[in-house]
């Protein structure tokens, strides 16, 4: 019944297994995001993530990236997002 479980892990055993590439981008979707689009559980993860970083890196400042929806999204006007004119 329940065999599309695959495993079920804690956040830290989760954040662990993140690669530092994965890493760098978890960050840079979590800050793109509007506030009012985070929640409690978003902030948590943020929080595990950065705490990976700094055991694995120190005092390293965490590459930026642009978030993969800000690639597509023109964000001009804060209240709207309007798609770019992408030539498919």
């Amino acid at each position: 019944m329940l065999g599309y479980v695959l495993e079920v892990s804690s956040l830290h055993h989760y954040v662990q297994s993140l690669s530092d590439s994965e890493i760098i981008t978890a960050i840079a979707e979590y800050k793109a995001k509007r506030y009012s689009e985070l929640t409690q559980a978003s902030h948590e993860l943020n929080e595990q993530i950065v705490k990976v970083w700094k055991s694995r890196h120190g005092k390293s400042p965490i590459p930026r990236v642009i978030a993969e929806n800000a690639l597509i999204f023109n964000n001009s006007d804060e209240n709207t997002c309007k798609f770019e004119n992408l030539a498919l």
